[in-house]
């Protein structure tokens, strides 16, 4: 006896082959994990095991997006016409490119209107980047700073967070949230979680996460699934202020934890790797360990020095 479905069933399989297809093909459109960091003034990329790195681009502060395929960072060049046109024409601007993996095409975002970018990192389609901003200089240093966005394509440029503060920028290192609907930065004593609109939806004290710093000067990481904040915290003012450190701090039950790091390592610029492990840069007393790259997992047993001679990691998805 054949079986006969009824138009809504037919519809129903046809919305669900449909629907396993998208799923399909987005991860077959990730590719191996990769790692983006810096050499130097260099930007390299290399597999999640530390193998096979290569340069890629001239720049600093890397963002390697979720599929791996593009790195966004910082290049410096010499003074165009904005600047000349703001009486500085021996200034280096500051400003975003994007590095194509596969073909090594870089491609620079011209319709920003500042010559001092910095801190770019990719939303989680990577479709957009936001970023801070100098603004109003004063010879060669800005005013203020702005928390922004830009598509990839050079479009859509809008400020999310305007500067108000003399000389600082009113939010660091911020970070995407994973639901694509919110970003996490911090200002040097509260982690705030802004909606797209710049609104605070969520803070904390830094004492709250932190309880023996004051201030965080250090950068955030969310994990993958949006449920846990890594961060780092490089602060040491004095000789007797507490040593740099690695926290955890979980969204749902609001607890905070000290990563167990070697004493003899400097742990800064941490980011996830999987759920279990992270990847954070250090520099120890033996030459051999400056600007290193090491894995760890969040028990701290399972270290490893992945890349010498390398700082600032960001990861693509796993």
């Amino acid at each position: 006896m054949k079986l006969q479905l009824s138009n809504r069933s037919q519809t129903k399989a046809f919305a669900v082959c449909v629907f396993s297809s998208l799923i399909l093909s987005a991860f077959a459109a990730i590719g191996p994990q990769k790692i983006a960091f810096q050499r130097g003034d260099n930007i390299w990329i290399a597999n999640s095991d530390g193998m096979g790195a290569k340069k890629i681009a001239i720049g600093s502060e890397p963002s390697i997006s979720s599929t791996g395929t593009q790195v966004v960072f910082i290049t410096t060049t010499l003074a165009d016409h904005r600047s000349q046109a703001r009486g500085a024409p021996n200034d280096r601007t500051r400003r975003i490119a994007i590095a194509d993996v596969a073909s090594g095409k870089i491609t620079m975002l011209k319709n920003i209107p500042s010559d001092g970018c910095s801190s770019p990192v990719w939303s989680p389609d990577g479709q957009w980047i936001i970023f801070l901003s100098g603004r109003e200089f004063l010879g060669d240093s800005p005013t203020f700073y702005d928390l922004n966005v830009i598509k990839k394509d050079d479009t859509g440029f809008r400020v999310i967070v305007k500067g108000t503060e003399v000389g600082h920028p009113m939010y660091y290192s911020p970070c995407r949230a994973p639901d694509g609907r919110s970003l996490f930065c911090h200002s040097s004593d509260k982690i705030c979680r802004l909606g797209p609109d710049g609104a605070v939806l969520e803070q904390w004290g830094v004492r709250k996460i932190l309880p023996d710093y004051f201030y965080l000067t250090g950068n955030i990481s969310v994990s993958f699934d949006g449920n846990r904040l890594l961060i780092s915290q490089e602060y040491r003012g004095d000789s007797e202020a507490p040593p740099p450190s690695l926290w955890l701090f979980d969204l749902v039950s609001q607890q905070s934890t000290r990563l167990v790091t070697p004493k003899e390592l400097s742990v800064s610029g941490a980011c996830w790797l999987d759920r279990d492990h992270i990847l954070f840069q250090s520099g120890g007393a033996d030459e051999s360990d400056r600007s290193a790259i090491y894995r760890m997992s969040l028990d701290g047993k399972d270290l490893k020095r992945l890349i010498k001679n390398g700082s600032s990691p960001t990861v693509s998805a796993p």
